[in-house]
């Protein structure tokens, strides 16, 4: 399945030579999203999301380091509107459009704990 996917400007490493991880847990959100990159706007799909970022599917090639402003509604929250960089970015072969990994910067707590509620909701109801 992994050979489906062409990597492109993904960071194999962190700045300080580890290898790229996840900081927080991510869910599966399926909703439209706001993009704004270097003056230009559009509208994506959303993969994931988590506190500390999202990914999105687009039409558009977003190169790594790109900074954006998405805007989206979280699930049983509120509008949001966050600055973000591009971290890595894959294209499936086959399909035109490009999955992109965005990290968040400068995320109020407010929102960060309606994003972790929704995260953290899926697990209470599997459980159950």
């Amino acid at each position: 399945m992994s050979s489906d996917f062409q990597k492109i400007n993904i960071p194999a490493v962190d700045d300080k030579g580890q290898p790229f991880r996840r900081q927080y847990p991510r869910r599966a959100m399926k909703r439209k999203v706001g993009v704004l990159c270097d003056g230009t706007y559009f509208v994506v799909d959303s993969g994931e999301i988590g506190e500390g970022g999202m990914s999105i599917i687009s039409d558009y090639l977003l190169n790594e380091g790109n900074e954006v402003v998405v805007s989206f509604q979280i699930p049983s929250g509120d509008f949001v509107f966050l600055r973000g960089v591009v971290r890595s970015t894959q294209k499936k072969q086959g399909d035109s459009r490009v999955t992109h990994g965005l990290s968040f910067t400068n995320i109020n707590f407010a929102t960060k704990r309606q994003i972790r509620a929704f995260v953290s909701a899926r697990h209470q109801s599997s459980a159950a």
